[in-house]
């Protein structure tokens, strides 16, 4: 690898960190939250196995005894209570429910480390087919804090989710960019993104809009220059779009911005070669 291209990856790298670190309190929110009810529901798991626990003891001692005798009966009349007083149906069902919101938690967990090792790794592999729904479902999963709950993520996806050729890495870094680009014009007011996907012959095309103010027009001729930015001093580097554009060009694509969309603001828009479908 020469020296432009070494340096290349560090500016690539570097930026994708910086893009990591702006959503690093939503990723920790993400996973604090399945971790929360997790713990949660492994406290009553503790509180439920000691009641089966107790459950257990006077049945394994009942099966000792003689049925019929004193001994017997009083240990039956123990497990009943025990039931009506516990209420183990409730419990039984209750650690089903338990133990559904807990895997589902972990696989949320797993997910999102996933999409964060996906998009922080460096990305050296060779282009090679990327399914692209999957990889936008994925961003908006590490970007998803900085939405909260008022932007309104609309997708209009085509049937047969496309494969483009690309790095995946590399490719997730441009849709982080502009999906945050898009969360920071909107601000805190309620608004809308839409994500639009479309295969045309041999290339595919996003759309992301967002309901933001727009781009003003003096700006459009500037707004993929290294360095350049609207944002007061302190609040950007300028140089996001400036990577998102050249990692589109190094991809084959094309990436260009129109300064108003149907939703009202701005609206980013790629294209992509298709990956072959006769593989």
């Amino acid at each position: 690898m020469t020296t432009s291209e070494q340096q290349k990856q560090l500016l690539l790298q570097t930026d994708r960190m910086a893009s990591l670190g702006q959503l690093a309190a939503g990723i920790a929110h993400e996973l604090n939250n399945p971790i929360g009810y997790i713990l949660s529901n492994l406290g009553s798991f503790q509180i439920y196995l000691a009641i089966f626990q107790q459950l257990i003891r006077l049945y394994q001692t009942q099966a000792q005894c003689l049925p019929g005798t004193a001994e017997f009966l009083q240990l039956q009349r123990q497990i009943n209570e025990l039931q009506q007083q516990e209420n183990i149906d409730f419990l039984l069902k209750d650690c089903e429910d338990l133990l559904a919101d807990s895997v589902a938690g972990a696989i949320r967990m797993k997910d999102l480390v996933l999409d964060l090792r996906r998009f922080s790794h460096p990305d050296h592999a060779d282009m090679q087919p990327v399914a692209l729904i999957p990889l936008l479902e994925s961003t908006i999963r590490l970007a998803r804090n900085e939405f909260k709950a008022h932007i309104q993520i609309e997708r209009d996806f085509c049937e047969n989710g496309p494969e483009v050729i690309a790095q995946a890495a590399a490719l997730s870094q441009v849709f982080v960019n502009i999906l945050l680009n898009a969360a920071q014009a909107i601000g805190p007011v309620q608004g809308n993104i839409r994500i639009t996907v479309r295969q045309d012959d041999a290339r595919v095309q996003i759309a992301i809009a967002d309901s933001g103010p727009g781009i003003a027009q003096q700006h459009l001729q500037q707004i993929f220059e290294p360095f350049f930015t609207t944002k007061d001093v302190g609040k950007g580097t300028g140089l996001g779009l400036s990577i998102c554009h050249t990692i589109v060009q190094q991809h084959g694509g094309e990436l260009s911005v129109q300064p108003t969309s149907a939703l009202g603001g701005a609206e980013f828009l790629l294209s992509l070669p298709q990956a072959p479908t006769d593989r």
